[in-house]
């Protein structure tokens, strides 16, 4: 079943569309910010008993440069998805390892308008 995205911008809808696999299927995905410099941030909580190493809430944050907008929207299909697909590249270096003592369970993703241009 396709999970049910809902967002005012077209740009987010598209990427949050391309990145969804990354994810486990349960992650609440939202638009967040304002309309002039929207976000997409990925959410979700892994199973375990409380203060336990593996009940983490994880996030990622994507940041998009309004220049990544605006070029992204005038671009055409095979151009928007080579994007989608650089965005995807800068997502897995992302390593969700709640078994480290160290682990980051909050990561930030500068999407630039570079992505565009690669």
């Amino acid at each position: 079943m396709m999970r049910q995205l809902h967002f005012r911008h077209a740009v987010l809808y598209d990427i949050a569309h391309c990145l969804l696999d990354l994810f486990p299927s349960d992650a609440d995905v939202s638009e967040i910010g304002p309309e002039q410099s929207p976000a997409l941030f990925v959410s979700w909580r892994t199973s375990g008993v409380a203060n336990h190493p593996g009940n983490i809430a994880w996030g990622v944050h994507y940041r998009f440069e309004p220049e990544f907008l605006r070029a992204y929207s005038a671009l055409a299909g095979d151009a928007q998805r080579e994007a989608c697909e650089r965005v995807r590249e800068l997502s897995r270096h992302l390593r969700f390892e709640y078994l480290d003592p160290a682990a980051v369970s909050l990561f930030v993703v500068d999407v630039t308008a570079d992505v565009i241009h690669a």
